[in-house]
């Protein structure tokens, strides 16, 4: 009877112990800064930064083929992608565009910025080896006109086949779409 308790009770320990959690949470980093960049004493405006529904979640996207995706259980945003963006996004231009304030959407009427970047994100996932596609249009206003668009699709190879490498693609991504944008700001500030 003894046995059977201690048995019991081995057992029930056992159960009760907490397995680790095998989450793993991830962010966009900001590209580091170009050196020798000539001040641009201008107020950006970031926002509004626009994300499809299927990527509005805590969890990774994989994709798997052009009509299947995977959602990770394990793999999560440390912050809701959209926020990740906007934040990096802010960060890749402060570096590209020094001497720059920058203002989030929505700002007040009373903070109004001298640029306006919008951005709608239509893809920015990795497939299963970590290639990152990353497909939005950005515009950029100044005084509510538009002064500059484009439509991009950008590409990255994740340089291993983890959640860690296809998340640095997508930082490269990202940075080379700030640097497009900051590009944008400098040739609309000089055409005055």
């Amino acid at each position: 009877m003894r046995r059977l308790l201690m048995g019991g009770l081995v057992l029930a320990a056992a159960c009760l112990n907490p397995r680790g959690d095998p989450s793993a949470f991830f962010l966009l980093s900001p590209a580091s800064p170009p050196t020798n960049q000539s001040p641009v004493p201008v107020s950006v405006g970031i926002g509004p930064v626009t994300i499809p529904g299927y990527l509005d979640r805590p969890q990774m996207v994989v994709r798997l083929s052009d009509n299947e995706i995977a959602v990770s259980e394990t793999d999560r945003w440390g912050e809701a992608l959209g926020e990740s963006i906007m934040r990096t996004l802010e960060e890749n231009l402060t570096g590209l565009l020094p001497g720059s304030s920058y203002v989030r959407y929505p700002w007040y009427p009373s903070e109004a910025p001298d640029y306006a970047v919008a951005l709608d994100v239509r893809r920015f996932e990795a497939d299963a080896g970590g290639d990152v596609v990353l497909e939005a249009t950005w515009r950029l206003r100044r005084d509510g006109a538009e002064v500059g668009a484009r439509s991009v699709r950008l590409s990255e190879s994740a340089d291993a086949p983890d959640r860690g490498s296809a998340v640095a693609a997508q930082s490269r991504a990202l940075a080379e779409l700030s640097r497009e944008i900051a590009d944008a700001v400098r040739t609309a500030r000089s055409g005055r």
